[in-house]
């Protein structure tokens, strides 16, 4: 069965970029998952803590599957067209407001720095605009977080205003800087 939500994305479906391919996830990404949530600080700007085991991804991994299938969130695994290899997660979640999606993405510490996050970031404005039929398309990092920041940057989203409460996480609120873009 090849379940898609209200767009129409079915499972099978994956995004081409020159170096990578985005798609569903599988079973198989949670070992991948679960390594770079055990690099220190590697979940510090993300609003899930690391897991103290990796039977505990299970569930947040079906929960991803589920909302794909609701057309609430698509999340995709990045992975290397030339090798195959895991390289890291991006999503792209519907929020409240009508016609406005929000992007979130990481890379595997082993893969930083190598301009995937920038390339599938690219990848995923144009999924949303074109799919999606997104009006705008937001995304926030933490202020330390300077490479999220770049990559949004880069992709041409724009900076609007700085949340002091962006997310909470063992209850202290993390700031973020929230950005946007619209189809122009």
């Amino acid at each position: 069965m090849n379940h898609s939500g209200e767009f129409g994305i079915c499972r099978d479906e994956s995004i081409v970029t020159a170096r990578c391919r985005l798609r569903y996830p599988q079973e198989s990404d949670i070992p991948h998952i679960w390594s770079a949530s055990q690099t220190p600080n590697f979940n510090d700007g993300l609003r899930w803590s690391p897991p103290d085991d990796i039977a505990e991804m299970s569930e947040p991994f079906r929960a991803a599957q589920e909302r794909w299938t609701s057309g609430e969130e698509y999340s995709w695994a990045i992975e290397s067209r030339a090798d195959r290899d895991f390289i890291g997660w991006i999503s792209i979640r519907r929020e409240p407001e009508e016609g406005v999606w929000s992007i979130g993405f990481w890379t595997h510490p082993t893969r930083q720095g190598q301009g995937f996050a920038t390339e599938c970031a690219a990848a995923m404005l144009e999924f949303g605009f074109s799919r999606l039929n997104a009006s705008m398309i937001t995304a926030a990092h933490a202020p330390w977080n300077t490479a999220s920041g770049r990559v949004l940057q880069r992709i041409g989203m724009r900076c609007v205003r700085r949340n002091p409460t962006g997310f909470e996480k063992n209850r202290e609120w993390v700031e973020e800087l929230e950005y946007e873009i619209r189809p122009e």
